[in-house]
């Protein structure tokens, strides 16, 4: 009697082959694509934090954060100059505390007990506002960062938003306005006279902005 085994062909081997890598490409293209959706959630909703601690900021000091020149990265860095502060327990003998972390939008550090005072007082409003423990998670090399690990950048007067400030991230591509536009594929402070093209689609202009 004969025995005949079970073996599998070139062509079906093949296709089997071919039926994994079109799922897997499949499998690959959802995660991809979930990852950049979440990515883009989490930094849109960081601008909107940062926007809301910005118009706090403005409601109670009068004025926007300057930045210095074009569009300047936001950096959180621990600062551990000191100010006074009243002590209840002991009126006669003010407490001295450190900045400690600082948020800033161009570059400068208070350069006076005054200046830092109000550093201080200005930092626990944004604090409050913006929920520092998920802020710090965005912050890498002390610069504020997107979902994407590009910068976050800001400006005031805004370029976009001339009434107010600009608050940009380039997006999964790390490129600015048009990205079919080589001029503007530069990061932010290298170039003046950023703006998203007017005739920009959502193929080839991902930025985020507070607006």
């Amino acid at each position: 009697m004969k025995k005949y085994c079970n073996k599998f062909t070139l062509v079906e081997i093949l296709a089997v082959v071919a039926l994994i890598g079109i799922l897997t490409a499949i499998g690959f293209g959802a995660y991809t694509y979930a990852m950049n959706s979440a990515k883009e959630s989490s930094t849109k909703a960081l601008i909107k934090r940062l926007e809301a601690a910005l118009e706090n900021h403005r409601t109670k000091y009068g004025y926007y954060p300057a930045s210095k020149g074009d569009y300047q990265a936001i950096k959180v860095a621990y600062n551990e100059k000191k100010y006074k502060v009243p002590n209840p327990d002991d009126p006669a003998n003010p407490k001295e505390i450190e900045l400690g972390y600082v948020i800033t939008f161009d570059d400068t550090k208070p350069s006076t007990v005054e200046a830092t005072k109000q550093v201080g007082d200005q930092m626990k409003d944004f604090w409050r506002v913006i929920e520092a423990e998920s802020l710090m998670k965005s912050v890498r090399d002390e610069q504020l960062q997107d979902g994407w690990g590009g910068t976050i950048y800001y400006k005031y007067p805004g370029t976009i938003n001339k009434t107010g400030f600009d608050l940009v991230s380039a997006g999964a591509d790390g490129k600015f306005g048009n990205d079919t536009v080589t001029d503007r594929s530069k990061p932010a402070p290298e170039r003046t006279g950023y703006y998203p093209s007017a005739t920009a689609t959502e193929k080839d202009c991902d930025d985020i902005t507070n607006f």
